[in-house]
């Protein structure tokens, strides 16, 4: 009887000591797991952070359409007129300038365009180098942001009927370029908007016609694309580590 107590006694030990360096085994691994897991939380708050901002601005490369009644000194928003009555005012959102990007000084702009406007109802055929000769502004910028900065530089540029415009814009800054069918400008400094519309006197509201207009260099929103992508990288990384906390 005792040799069987005995020999009871000696596996039960066997079995708790198996016990013991099992849990000392496990332990073990999930310690050395942390420690791996760890340094993951940095890692983890740029993505956070970049999450956050990441549906700000993004350079591409845009395609944008450009219609004939996009009005270039509507950069700002606000209104224009010329003469009296409301066939001779234009007005956001209908005869918006195009928005084509956020903008940092110094920086560069590349634009390429096709397609055709017309100041009239009928198209021009010209394409985006215009044609006639240089024009100038002959509506009156009556508000928007910016009005001071645009109303002074539109009253000193000129260039050829229907063809392509840009616009700079920013806090007191506007720039008109000129842009045709293809064009590498340098903002201006200060500016941090960009936009396009077609060359015209006045009365863009009977315009017609449109140009396709590749913009590279400028920021837009990108939609929430990127942050999407990172917020699935971050339930991702938070699975990983609530399944090594337990």
């Amino acid at each position: 009887m005792r040799s069987a107590c005995k020999t009871m006694h000696i596996e039960c030990a066997s079995l708790n000591g198996f016990r013991r360096r099992r849990a000392q085994s496990v332990n073990k691994t999930k310690s050395l797991t942390r420690q791996t897991i760890k340094p993951m939380k940095t890692p983890m708050k740029a993505l956070l952070i970049a999450a956050s901002v990441a549906t700000a601005h993004v350079a591409v490369a845009n395609t944008l359409t450009v219609p004939g009644t996009a009005d270039p000194l509507l950069a700002g928003g606000g209104t224009d007129n010329y003469g009296s009555g409301p066939a001779n005012y234009d007005s956001t959102p209908a005869e918006s300038a195009i928005f084509a990007g956020y903008v940092t000084g110094g920086s560069q702009i590349t634009v390429s365009a096709t397609g055709s406007t017309g100041n009239t109802p009928s198209i021009s055929g010209v394409g985006p180098a215009g044609s006639g000769g240089n024009y100038t502004f002959s509506a009156v910028l009556t508000g928007g942001a910016d009005f001071a900065a645009l109303s002074a530089a539109a009253g000193a540029f000129s260039a050829p009927l229907n063809s392509l415009i840009g616009v700079f814009t920013g806090p007191g800054v506007a720039e008109f370029v000129d842009l045709g069918a293809s064009s590498t400008v340098t903002v201006p400094a200060g500016a941090t908007g960009f936009y396009l519309g077609s060359m015209d006197g006045y009365q863009w509201n009977n315009n017609s016609g449109s140009f396709t207009v590749d913009v590279t260099g400028a920021n837009v929103p990108d939609g929430g694309t990127t942050a999407g992508l990172l917020g699935g990288a971050l339930v991702g990384l938070g699975a990983l580590r609530r399944k090594w906390s337990v």
